[in-house]
């Protein structure tokens, strides 16, 4: 048995190139989804036993090139490769690279350890163990249903980060098992004394069986396991771009930021510490954090560690289990930190992906789905990036129905309660002058859910609803003339008889001089109308079922008799009189007059919330017109 590099023979069958869809993967950024993936099988391995959060450390370092075992076989390999296919210009090209990079005097190599895990089972033997399927499986994974990783090839993003596609893996496990086995993973080429072409992945291993290597592996003179349980993998020719410190720690925060703060993950990268104890100096470090991440991540910190300012709710879908809810508003002065979405976190602790644009309001929003039922249906459709959930992965038709119902009716409860606490805040800031404006929070995933044959409104397994406890708006129907309300108690009539009274509105006639004709206060009067300019408002959605909403603002104005009136804005600019059927004025019940506006008097300074129901049965853009009648 000798310790060598075998490119095993394919069979005469069928030929790998470079760009397979295991590597094409995780080429888009690759730095990014190194850090991703090997954080996510770090704390996927964590040891039952162990005290402490799973640490994982990225060293780089360089070697010199004899250093590497039998480095002259990977080149010979890699001629092979070139000469195989030079007639092939893209992989020809590639292959040149590799060979310019693997003749170099000093490689560069970076070595990623983890602690407290449980190493990779199997390293002695054995088909079905964590090592067998590292090593020799592609798309093959035993992984749990609240895993972070589950798809079996995130092991590749570390072979696209290697100029010549090279790795060792080396394990100490809980049973001190010891073990290592290096990994080659190139193209098929032509074989010394016959036709037949490799694999086109090759193994450093005990013998043709390509088994590992009992002991330990280390390239790093400064580094010593120790014994210690846990997985060292080296990426030798190790691609580091100049930003690839602030490449790895800024994904490792956007994705893992809540492992770190609830004590479950810790990071070295070099000599940088990121811990839930130094982490705050991390966070606001922009010469370590990539400006295109720096909003969300220091976002997600504040919604994780700003316990007094943050809104929290607990979503119950029963038998499936929770989801948590954080959020949080910003204010003028830091409203460039709201992201106005959604992060979406699953156990354990992994952001999956953003869900944006819940809100124009300036605020940002995290939800964390719980160790549950729930975590492990959206797992099981997850993209093998782990960046998305993608329905039509299930192929039975009744149940990706069903799982699209269960998904939709959660993104619902996230808006329900966001739209809510930020109807009912007083720390809401007004900015545009004359209009507010909602844009929907809807992603293109749930707009085509509402076009597939089939979809369940509600799904089998019902969620209990979570509503703000400051929603105090009680649905109150004005009559023709405004004289009485009539309080609703049953929903569904409440909007059949809406819809009627929307084919029932009338208009107002206009006369000239700025003055108009109007039954306002009973009979016709001719009054003086001023639209009191200058003030700046807010509309928000609060329930888009019930067509309620919020308008907020500070008046300028001392007025005994002021009106208020919405409107809709269509693509093109033109405007609709939106109906309110109800509303409520700082929480006392307002009066409606003709469902056209809303009467009520104002102090200058005071701080104004509007609650009503309308007849918008779809989110809208808005102008808000506030006149006194004197």
């Amino acid at each position: 048995m000798d310790n060598t590099w075998r490119f095993p023979g394919n069979g005469y069958t069928q030929d790998q190139g470079l760009d397979t869809s295991d590597m094409e993967t995780f080429k888009k950024d690759p730095i990014a989804s190194l850090a991703r993936e090997l954080c996510q099988n770090s704390i996927d391995a964590r040891m039952k036993t162990a005290k402490g959060p799973v640490r994982i450390e990225f060293k780089s370092f360089s070697i010199k090139r004899e250093e590497i075992p039998q480095v002259n076989l990977i080149e010979k390999q890699i001629l092979a490769c070139r000469e195989t296919w030079e007639n092939n210009q893209k992989i020809s090209d590639q292959l040149e690279k590799m060979v310019e990079q693997i003749k170099k005097e000093k490689i560069s190599c970076l070595r990623i350890s983890d602690f407290n895990t449980k190493g990779l089972v199997g390293v002695s033997g054995g088909d079905n163990t964590p090592w067998h399927y590292m090593i020799h499986g592609s798309g093959l994974s035993n992984k749990s249903a609240t895993s972070g990783g589950s798809k079996g090839i995130g092991k590749f993003a570390t072979f696209v980060t290697s100029y010549f596609h090279t790795v060792f893996y080396s394990t100490v496990t809980e049973a001190k098992e010891k073990g290592y086995q290096g990994i080659c993973k190139l193209c098929s080429a032509k074989q010394e004394g016959t036709t037949e072409k490799t694999i086109g992945i090759g193994y450093f291993g005990s013998s043709i069986k390509n088994e590992p290597i009992s002991g330990e592996f280390n390239l790093d003179k400064g580094f010593k396991r120790g014994g210690k349980t846990g997985t060292d993998i080296f990426i030798l020719g190790f691609k580091n771009p100049s930003s690839w410190k602030a490449d790895i720690i800024s994904k490792i925060l956007e994705s893992f930021i809540s492992a770190i703060i609830f004590g479950d993950l810790e990071i070295i990268v070099d000599d940088i510490n990121l811990n839930k104890e130094n982490l705050k100096n991390i966070v606001y470090n922009e010469s370590l954090i990539n400006k295109s991440s720096r909003r969300s991540i220091i976002s997600q910190y504040l919604l994780l560690t700003d316990t007094e300012h943050r809104f929290e709710d607990t979503i119950d879908f029963k038998e499936l289990g929770k989801a948590k809810l954080y959020l949080m508003e910003f204010n003028s002065e830091n409203e460039h930190l709201a992201t106005n979405g959604c992060v979406m976190i699953r156990y354990p602790l992994m952001k999956i992906r953003d869900i944006e644009k819940i809100t124009t309001l300036p605020c940002s929003a995290m939800c964390i789905i719980e160790d549950n039922k729930l975590n492990a249906i959206l797992r099981s459709i997850e993209n093998p990036q782990h960046t998305n959930w993608e329905f039509n992965r299930i192929e039975e038709d009744a149940k990706r129905a069903e799982v699209r119902g269960i998904y939709k009716q959660l993104l619902d409860e996230i808006r329900n309660l966001i739209s809510g606490h930020l109807a009912s805040s007083d720390s809401f800031q007004t900015e545009v002058a004359g209009a507010g404006n909602f844009i929907p929070g809807m992603d293109d995933e749930e707009k085509n859910a509402d076009l597939q044959k089939g979809i369940l409104d509600t799904p089998s397994i019902t969620t209990k609803k979570v509503k703000s406890s400051d929603l105090k708006l009680k649905a109150y129907v004005a009559d023709e003339e405004g004289d009485e309300e009539i309080e609703v108690e049953d929903e569904e009539e409440f909007l059949k008889e809406l819809e009627g009274h929307q084919r029932a509105s009338g208009g107002i006639s206009k006369s000239g001089n700025g003055e108009r004709k109007d039954n306002l206060f009973g009979g016709t009067h001719k009054i003086k109308v001023s639209e009191l300019k200058g003030m700046s408002y807010r509309l928000m959605c609060i329930n888009k079922k019930l067509r309620m909403y919020a308008v907020v603002f500070t008046s300028d104005f001392e007025e005994k008799d002021a009106m208020l009136e919405l409107y809709a804005l269509d693509d093109s600019g033109t405007k609709s009189q939106v109906l309110i059927m109800a509303g409520t004025i700082n929480g006392q019940q307002a009066q409606i007059i003709n469902r056209k506006r809303i009467k009520f008097s104002m102090r200058k300074n005071q701080k104004i919330k509007i609650e009503m129901i309308t007849d918008q049965t779809e989110l809208f853009s808005s102008e808000v017109r506030v006149y006194a009648y004197r």
